[in-house]
C-alpha cells in the first residue's frame, strides 16, 4: 500500500526550473587584507553546500576575479562525486543594476575540480573609482545564483513551468541546463535554443520572471524571446530595410508583453530600430557625394573641351607666328636689295 502511494505522488510530481540565489554583502570593504583572498561565509544551493572567493589583485592580473567553489571538506563527500552546476556570479552595482557585471557559467564540479568561474569582472581601478556604484558606504555586494530543478505536485496552485519529463527525480540527477531547456519546449524552434540558453544563463530573472506562468504562456514567452536574439544575432546593417525593422518592432512590443526584464536588450533593440534611419541619413550624403562627383566630372569634361579648343588655337598661333617671321625676314631681304643695302659701293 504505501509502494503504491508513493507510487502515486511521483507520478503527480513534475519538475520545475528554478532559480536559487545568495547574496554575499561584503562590509568594511577598506579594512579587509588587499592581499588575501576574500571567501564568503559557507551557503547552501541546490543542495549543496558552496562559498564564493574573490581574488586579490596580483603581478599577473590587476583584475577583481571571481570564482564559485563547492565544499570539498563536506562531509561524506565520495571521491567519483561529480555535480553539474549552470550558475551566475554577479558583482552588483548598487547605483544602476544595469551596469552590474554578470558572468554565466556551466561547469562539472567534482571532487578533484571543485572550483570554477574565475574570469576578469572588472578592472581595480572601475572597481575602486569613487562613485562607480560597486562600493557604497565601504561595501560591496556579490551574488551567486544557480539553476535548479525542483520537483512540485501537479495539484499545487502554479503548475510546472518547466516540464522536462514525467520521471520522479534521481539522486543522481543532474541534468545540464541545455537538456532542460530542450525538454521544456518542444515546440520551439532548434536554432533558437542555443541563444536562449546563454541569455537565461547571464540573465535568471528571465526564468524567474516565468516561475508562476503557465507552461503554454512562458513557451510563447521565450519563444518570442528567441525570435529577437536569433534576429539580433543574424541580421546586418545591410539588412535592416523598412521590412525588417518593423518586423523587429513587431517582435519587440510582443515580448515585453510577457513580463521580462529587457533593460539589458533595449538598447540594442533601439539602435537596430533607428539604423534605417542612420542608413537614410548616410546613403543621403552618398548620394550628394555622388552628385557633386557627376557635376565636377561634366565640368571637367567641358573644361578639358575647352582646354583642347584653346591649344588647338595656340598651336595654330604658333604656326601662325613662325610664318609671320619667315615672311617678314623674306620681306627685309628684298628691302635690302632693292635699296642696295648690303651691297659694293660706286
Amino acid at each position: 500500500m504505501n509502494l503504491q502511494v508513493t507510487e502515486m505522488e511521483n507520478n503527480n510530481r513534475r519538475p520545475k526550473l528554478m532559480f536559487e540565489k545568495y547574496t554575499w554583502k561584503i562590509n568594511h570593504f577598506s579594512k579587509l587584507n588587499p592581499e588575501e583572498e576574500l571567501l564568503s561565509d559557507k551557503f547552501r544551493l541546490n543542495d549543496f553546500t558552496w562559498y564564493i572567493v574573490i581574488c586579490p589583485p596580483g603581478d599577473i592580473h590587476d583584475y577583481l576575479q571571481i570564482y564559485l567553489e563547492a565544499d570539498k571538506d563536506c562531509a561524506n563527500l565520495p571521491k567519483d562525486w561529480k555535480k553539474i552546476a549552470n550558475f551566475n556570479l554577479t558583482l552588483i552595482n548598487q547605483v544602476n543594476d544595469r551596469w552590474s557585471v554578470r558572468k554565466g557559467f556551466e561547469f562539472e564540479f567534482s571532487a578533484d575540480d571543485y572550483y570554477d568561474g574565475r574570469s576578469n569582472f572588472l578592472s581595480f581601478r572601475e572597481f575602486n573609482k569613487p562613485g562607480s556604484g560597486f562600493i557604497v558606504n565601504d561595501t560591496c555586494v556579490v551574488e551567486a545564483g544557480i539553476f535548479v530543478t525542483k520537483y512540485v505536485y501537479v495539484n499545487d496552485e502554479y503548475q510546472s513551468v518547466f516540464k522536462i519529463d514525467d520521471n520522479p527525480p534521481k539522486d543522481n540527477d543532474n541534468s545540464s541546463f541545455h537538456e532542460m531547456f530542450i525538454h521544456s519546449f518542444k515546440n520551439i524552434e532548434q536554432t533558437l535554443i542555443p541563444r536562449l540558453e546563454r541569455v537565461c544563463l547571464y540573465v535568471p530573472s528571465l526564468v524567474v520572471s516565468q516561475e508562476k506562468r503557465s507552461f503554454r504562456f512562458t513557451e510563447w514567452a521565450f519563444t518570442t524571446l528567441g525570435q529577437i536574439l536569433h534576429f539580433m544575432g543574424t541580421k546586418k546593417l545591410k539588412d535592416m530595410d523598412d521590412e525588417a525593422c518593423n518586423h523587429l518592432q513587431i517582435l519587440w512590443d510582443t515580448v515585453n508583453t510577457f513580463g521580462f526584464d529587457l533593460s539589458w536588450l533595449e538598447d540594442d533593440v533601439e539602435d537596430a530600430l533607428y539604423v534605417r534611419s542612420y542608413i537614410e541619413e548616410d546613403a543621403m550624403e552618398v548620394r550628394m557625394a555622388q552628385e557633386n562627383v557627376d557635376a565636377l566630372e561634366i565640368e571637367t569634361k567641358v573644361l578639358r573641351t575647352a582646354l583642347i579648343e584653346r591649344e588647338t588655337e595656340l598651336e595654330m598661333a604658333k604656326r601662325n607666328l613662325v610664318k609671320a617671321e619667315e615672311q617678314f625676314e623674306e620681306r627685309m631681304d628684298n628691302l635690302d636689295s632693292v635699296l642696295g643695302y648690303g651691297g659694293t659701293l660706286i
